[in-house]
């Protein structure tokens, strides 16, 4: 139990500022490939605007994909948008797969991706292989049906080595006024903080 709490607080501690200083101005690249410093998504907004950045794990990841689904069911703009959050993914690829990804995702938020992963790693997320001890409940499909569809993905896709390193976890951190208010880093390949919790964290309606 002791393990398991200091292990969740450390996933839930916050960057120093330096280390935020420092990933705020690391670019990012949109679909055309277009750079902005990180920074951007989350300074210069109104003061009682929330932007939430949810870093996903590589661009042929299945598990990331089905989070995005129930992103796009629980969380969708339409909810959001009164509620003044926006929410914004950022992957670790090529930009070159941003557009294949939004199409077969469905996904109704915006997309950067970090192919330096300097972001990642400044802000403590992990690169781990290790699998989750409990099935997340966005998690839809069995391990063999998401493995089989990640590795037809990536097969298909016309570029199988610019996805991203296939170790590399994610996270979430919600931001306000510039300053980062909350965050969750992936322990695991399928740890990305479950919806319900997300809602529960945004002060929206369960």
């Amino acid at each position: 139990m002791g393990a398991s709490t200091a292990e969740d607080d450390r996933r839930r501690e916050l960057p120093t500022e330096a280390a935020l200083s420092e990933a705020g101005e690391i670019m990012i690249k949109d679909k055309d490939g277009k750079e902005i410093p990180l920074k951007s998504l989350y300074t210069g907004k109104p003061a009682d605007e929330r932007q939430l950045l949810i870093f996903i794990r590589h661009f042929f990841c299945g598990s990331c994909e089905q989070y995005i689904h129930a992103l796009t069911q629980d969380l969708h703009p339409s909810v959001l948008s009164p509620a003044k959050i926006n929410l914004t993914i950022i992957g670790d690829g090529e930009h070159i797969l941003i557009t294949d990804y939004a199409k077969r995702t469905s996904c109704p938020f915006e997309i950067y991706t970090d192919p330096s992963v300097q972001i990642y790693k400044t802000l403590g997320m992990i690169s781990s292989l290790k699998p989750a001890p409990i099935t997340p409940t966005y998690h839809q499909k069995t391990f063999l049906r998401n493995a089989l569809d990640s590795t037809w993905t990536a097969l298909t896709s016309g570029h199988p080595l610019s996805a991203g390193p296939s170790a590399q976890n994610g996270g979430e951190f919600l931001f306000q006024n510039g300053e980062l208010k909350w965050c969750s880093r992936m322990r695991n390949t399928t740890d990305h903080t479950e919806t319900a919790e997300l809602k529960e964290i945004l002060g929206l309606q369960a």
